[in-house]
């Protein structure tokens, strides 16, 4: 029996995690489109009517997600009924995590650290809203929870194939310990695995197009000398890139620029660096409706013109280069406030909830999910961090907090540059997650390594500096609150 089934723990918590999510489409499933959502739906029908893939409200979005939408669509008459593929997508992100929580904590057997990592996502309240919408958030998540896996999985630190038992313990048997050894052994061709699986992330979300390099440094970390991972890196890359090149080269030639997936570079640099403050669009600190919009847009600058969108995102990313040259100071003084956007404790979910959007529930049930929505955001970010300390180390089974680092700060980079947005954060969670349950199993023991290894130089600073910025907007949640007035 495979090795997560085997667990019941973690067999309940796929199977309520299905049903936390199946409730909510059924209960709500004839609630409207919210902005992302109406803009994939209408790149998904402007495709169905033969269009092909079109720059909508002036951008070029990146085309995988519509394109399964416009699928779903031809095949089902109804394109929401994308929701039905985030139902077995959040189930495989449940084992993909509870494969790294294993690899990293519980190399031997699974047990207690991913029980509790199941849990964690089963439970995740934001993770269940997302599940039960029409963006695209749940299908990258395990895209690319899966690129990370298989990356563990080419460098032989996680069990090949995902779902085979344990192996056996080498002291117990010898003959089963050296079959095992054979199956861990690095892999070659493993690499364009997770090279296709990247080049996929590329096609879901425009800010993933500079993640490789991340990758194949995960291959070769720590094996810098072992001619396989470098063979294993060179496939990755090929395989990113023929994943991608097919889309590339159609969508260049028919835009007349050069396109890699999207072309929406432009919007973030009109939102976050202009004359009025970063945009975001979370409750009680963004722009939630069209005539506030509207407004604030007014008293910047005009945007490009529209006719080609990636003329008009080439255009909008060098207006926006001259803003930053011409405000340098303000620049900097924007970045706090764009990554403490992003770290916002609250979700969409806080949003919709305050909207009204899920009609029926009593405003108790309300507020317990708001506050279930922060205290999964703090526990996974801040627990997370603490996690990340106590586990960085050297040399090969160094990799995960390598690679995972290296994707959080990539993306807050990202932001801290445009503009932010809790949506940005939720696929990064997952990641996270694996230290926070490492942290949860055993406090005292994380808080003694970061103290032992004077690590607390480091952590201690980064964690206080995390904390201000997630509690910035945390008042923003509950109307009666709003602010902390020194923020």
């Amino acid at each position: 029996m495979i090795w997560w089934w085997k667990d019941r723990s973690i067999r309940m918590a796929l199977v309520v995690g299905f049903l936390l999510r199946l409730i909510p489409m059924v209960v709500w499933a004839e609630k409207t489109c919210i902005r992302d959502e109406c803009t994939y739906e209408l790149i998904a029908d402007a495709m169905v009517h033969g269009q092909g893939i079109t720059g909508t409200m002036g951008w070029l979005w990146a085309p995988a997600f519509p394109t399964l939408i416009a699928i779903i669509q031809l095949t089902t008459g109804y394109p929401r009924f994308i929701q039905a593929l985030h139902l077995p997508a959040a189930a495989i992100s449940t084992i993909l995590l509870c494969a790294l929580v294993r690899q990293m904590y519980e190399p031997a057997a699974p047990g207690r650290a991913t029980r509790l990592a199941a849990w964690l996502y089963a439970l995740n309240p934001t993770f269940i809203f997302y599940a039960t919408s029409a963006w695209s958030e749940t299908l990258y998540m395990t895209l690319l929870l899966g690129a990370v896996v298989a990356l563990g999985q080419a460098r032989g630190a996680i069990d090949v194939p995902l779902l085979e038992e344990p192996a056996a313990d080498p002291a117990a048997d010898p003959a089963a310990g050296q079959a095992g050894a054979a199956r861990r052994a690095p892999g070659v061709w493993a690499g364009a695995w997770v090279g296709l699986l990247v080049g996929l992330c590329v096609l879901f979300r425009g800010v993933a197009t500079y993640m490789l390099p991340i990758f194949v440094l995960g291959l070769v970390w720590g094996r810098w000398r072992e001619a396989r991972a470098w063979q294993a890196a060179g496939l990755c890359a090929l395989a990113a890139a023929g994943t991608v090149a097919p889309y590339s080269a159609h969508a260049s030639n028919r835009f007349e620029a050069f396109i890699i997936s999207d072309r929406t570079l432009g919007q973030m640099m009109w939102m976050g660096n202009n004359e009025f403050p970063p945009m975001t669009f979370d409750y009680g600190n963004g722009l939630l409706k069209q005539w506030e919009f509207d407004e604030v847009s007014a008293s910047g600058r005009p945007k490009c013109p529209m006719e080609n969108p990636a003329h008009r995102d080439t255009c909008e990313v060098e207006n926006g280069k001259r803003w930053i040259a011409a405000h340098p100071a303000e620049f900097l003084a924007r970045v706090p406030l764009r990554v403490a956007q992003m770290l916002n404790p609250h979700s969409f979910l806080t949003r919709h909830l305050r909207w009204g959007r899920w009609k029926g529930l009593p405003d108790a049930l309300d507020e317990a999910m708001i506050l279930g929505v922060v205290a999964a955001s703090m526990l996974t970010m801040v627990g997370g961090t603490l996690g990340f300390f106590a586990k960085w180390g050297r040399g090969r089974d160094s990799w995960y907090p390598m690679v995972a680092g290296s994707i959080l700060l990539y993306h807050v980079a990202a932001i801290a540059v445009t503009a932010g947005l809790s949506r940005y954060r939720l696929p990064l969670e997952p990641l996270w997650m694996v230290f926070s349950v490492g942290f949860l199993v055993a406090p005292g023991a994380a808080l003694a390594r970061i103290g032992a290894d004077r690590r607390w130089m480091v952590a201690a600073p980064v964690t206080g500096l995390l904390v201000w910025l997630i509690l910035w907007f945390l008042p923003t949640g509950w109307p009666s609150w709003g602010s902390w007035g020194l923020l």
